[in-house]
């Protein structure tokens, strides 16, 4: 039931055409009579108020420990916390994209980390991943319990960096380790939660 215009000639979609709970997809031009909020804008990842307001990272984390190395891939949201007048982020998600299988660290001897054994098993989880070091956005190197006492360690720590994209470096020693722990298993949240 299409209403005439002003000059006589009818109108291309008016409300009553909704009369009867009618819905199909559409669009108005600068005739309509009405309005549609109830369309669908689209994904929220979509609106640029949201991609303002909400971060994903690419992330990688190498752990060298005494006995065994392990590379783990991972997806971070942050998110906006708007409550405070700082522009806070938090995470709000995590998603492992690869874990590789733990191997054994190797050293050369009893006070030197073979570096070239190393990076193959660094080189061999970023190739199982499917992922090339100029995606990951950050990062981190840890080396903890005898890993942390070899001759070579920290320039271990710093090819590592260099090669894998842009790191933020850590070495660790068994305080670090046990604190790494206790927030990595939710038991500071917890017990923060409890007060």
């Amino acid at each position: 039931m299409s209403q005439k215009k002003p000059d006589n000639s009818p109108a291309s979609h008016t409300v009553a055409d909704h009369a009867f709970g009618d819905f199909f997809p559409h669009e108005h031009d600068g005739d309509a009579d009405h309005d549609h909020d109830d369309i669908d804008p689209g994904p929220l990842e979509d609106n640029p108020i949201w991609q303002r307001d909400n971060v994903t990272l690419s992330t990688v984390g190498v752990d060298i420990g005494s006995s065994g190395t392990q590379v783990i891939f991972s997806q971070i949201h942050l998110q906006r916390l708007n409550d405070s007048l700082a522009s806070r982020y938090v995470i709000v998600d995590r998603v492992t994209d690869f874990e590789s299988p733990v191997s054994f660290t190797p050293f050369i001897d009893q006070k030197t980390i073979d570096a070239v054994a190393l990076g193959r098993i660094i080189d061999a989880a970023y190739a199982e991943a499917g992922i090339l070091p100029r995606q990951i956005d950050i990062g981190v190197v840890i080396l903890t319990g005898e890993a942390l006492r070899r001759d070579n360690a920290a320039a271990v720590a710093e090819v590592i960096a260099e090669k894998g994209g842009e790191f933020v470096t850590a070495t660790a020693g068994n305080h670090m380790e046990a604190m790494l722990a206790a927030f990595g298993s939710g038991a500071a949240k917890a017990s923060h939660d409890q007060e």
